[in-house]
């Protein structure tokens, strides 16, 4: 169990600050691979759950802490769904507690954001890099209740400033000098978001939004609300094969 579990930004009274909470299974999560940098096979195993459990898990924790940061909330600890080993047992108030935090936790957890790449906010980009901004919907018990357009870092803002390099040579498309940056700037404004729709990326780009907990979905339909539904049945597929 931490020993602390509340963090909020200095100088700001707890009336003003929303929050994050943060289960016991995702700090867990975070503890084995970022902090103990234990494989995810090895962290898996330790928590007795599947390697796509643990990844999504995991991903929900930095989403967590990245949003608790870039937008200064406060990030409370506790509740969760997990079982104690060892001496130290949950007694009958705080078993109650925990259960009662699961249910919070799982009713914030019905609301996700979903990012679609575009140009003029209907179509879906078919590359990612060369996108000009999201769309980004919220989606509440399975429905869209909001929709927003937000700016988007691409390859014409690095053209316009005499960078036009993509990778070189012999590696991989979008692993050249330099696309991590550029790839983490072009992430920034949707960290808050758990799936990214696009037509076609770099597999660079491809593992930076993974790394960022932000899961990539490559399609090849280009209407965006179509899309979006398709998604939220469960029936759009993810074209690997899409990937360059």
């Amino acid at each position: 169990m931490p020993g602390v579990t509340y963090f909020k930004p200095a100088g700001i009274p707890l009336r003003a600050l929303e929050e994050n909470l943060l289960s016991l299974e995702e700090l867990e999560a975070l503890r084995l691979r970022d902090h103990e940098r234990l494989s995810q096979i090895d962290c898996a195993q330790k928590m007795n759950v599947s390697r796509p459990t643990f990844q999504r898990i995991l991903a929900s924790a930095r989403r967590k802490i990245a949003d608790t940061l870039l937008a200064g909330k406060a990030l409370r600890i506790e509740g969760g769904n997990y079982e104690l080993k060892g001496p130290e047992k949950a007694d009958e108030k705080t078993t109650k507690q925990t259960v009662l935090n699961q249910k919070q936790a799982q009713g914030k957890e019905k609301i996700m954001k979903i990012a679609i790449v575009s140009d003029q906010g209907t179509t879906i980009s078919q590359h990612f890099g060369r996108a000009s901004q999201y769309v980004v919907v919220t989606v509440e018990e399975g429905k869209i209740t909001g929709k927003e357009i937000r700016s988007k870092v691409g390859h014409h803002n690095f053209a316009a400033a005499g960078d036009e390099a993509h990778g070189c040579g012999s590696e991989p498309h979008g692993h050249g000098a330099g696309s991590t940056d550029k790839h983490n700037a072009m992430v920034g404004s949707i960290l808050d978001c758990s799936n990214l729709l696009a037509g076609g990326m770099g597999r660079g780009a491809y593992e930076s939004l993974k790394s960022h907990g932000v899961e990539p979905v490559i399609t090849d339909v280009q209407d965006i609300d179509l899309a979006l539904k398709l998604f939220l049945e469960n029936k759009l597929p993810n074209l690997m094969e899409r990937l360059h």
